[in-house]
């Protein structure tokens, strides 16, 4: 005789085929019966094998399939009270619950107010429907309006756009130079006030050629450090700009030129994360060298030069010519 109602299955046992819940002609000891009204239950029937029971729960109706051993030793959890409030909590949150994820448990489908469908954390749905949204957010975005509206903020500064960043990075998207047909990334946060240029035929220092440069400077009473950064005249960079103290002696040490300040600036960002991920030791916090030099970071100890410069060598190719000479 088949299930009358639907039989919620436990996670753990959803990947088994559905003729293998069919109902089992087994007797039921009485004290099984006691157990289950005991903890909120009536034992619908025996299924599967001996080890398993389709238990009925006694607030909404819903049949779960349960261990036996569950049963006796554990309060068993009801697959329709759960899912009823996973419902809720999208009706509070203001979206429809759809199907549960199959790859991942704490995830869901859910339909958005603009009737996209999205992939949501079930936990998340669960604070906005308790906590409500921030003031001013809903608490999730629609990936597909989300791109829709990126999209139009390109096309404001002449600009189209192709998909998803190449190197994986969410804050970036790549783009497309309607005027000269160059793609580049850029930052979705630049997207709202255009301040980026095309690295084709902008002039901004994003298209014009830079330099990735290694800085050694000696401060008074506190030693030697290197410094890693870019810049399109490096030489100014260390004299104007860095807001070096006059007692500080200062050189400049490696450089390899960029074919822009973009290339120069990703590039950079990747040799500082590589640095503060396997030598967060030689990162000299900000504050040791405030008063001597105008830096946010990208200072390192002196036992960081060596390794540097074996990054800088590794980026050498035909298209960037190497300037092995030392600058003082």
């Amino acid at each position: 005789m088949p299930h009358q109602k639907p039989l919620y299955i436990p996670r753990r046992s959803r990947n088994l085929p559905a003729h293998v819940w069919r109902p089992l002609n087994r007797g039921i000891p009485e004290k099984w019966h006691a157990i289950a009204r005991a903890k909120g239950y009536r034992i619908h029937r025996r299924i599967r094998d001996r080890l398993h029971l389709s238990l009925e729960c006694l607030t909404c109706g819903a049949l779960t399939a349960h261990k036996i051993y569950t049963l006796r030793t554990a309060q068993p959890a009801c697959g329709g009270c759960r899912e009823a409030v996973m419902h809720q909590n999208a009706a509070k949150a203001g979206v429809v619950l759809g199907e549960r994820d199959a790859e991942h448990r704490h995830y869901a489908l859910y339909t958005l107010p603009c009737g996209h469908e999205a992939r949501l954390q079930r936990g998340r749905i669960a604070r906005l429907a308790k906590e409500g949204p921030a003031e001013g957010r809903d608490g999730f975005y629609c990936p597909i309006c989300h791109t829709k509206r990126l999209d139009r903020l390109a096309s404001t500064w002449g600009w189209t756009l192709i998909g998803a960043d190449t190197e994986g990075d969410l804050n970036y998207r790549l783009l497309w130079h309607d005027a000269c047909g160059h793609s580049q990334r850029v930052a979705t946060a630049n997207l709202v006030t255009g301040r980026y240029d095309c690295g084709g035929c902008g002039e901004s220092w994003a298209s014009a050629p830079s330099t990735l440069y290694m800085m050694r400077f000696a401060v008074p009473g506190l030693g030697t450090f290197v410094k890693l950064g870019y810049s399109r005249y490096p030489g100014r960079r260390m004299h104007h700009q860095l807001g070096l103290r006059d007692d500080v002696v200062a050189e400049l040490i490696d450089e390899l030129p960029m074919p822009s300040g973009q290339v120069a600036l990703r590039i950079e960002k990747g040799l500082h994360a590589q640095l503060r991920a396997e030598h967060a030791e030689k990162v000299i916090p900000r504050a040791d060298l405030a008063p001597w030099i105008n830096v946010t970071s990208e200072v390192y100890a002196p036992t960081a030069e060596p390794i540097i410069r074996r990054m800088i060598d590794a980026l050498e190719s035909p298209c960037w010519p190497r300037k092995t000479r030392l600058i003082s």
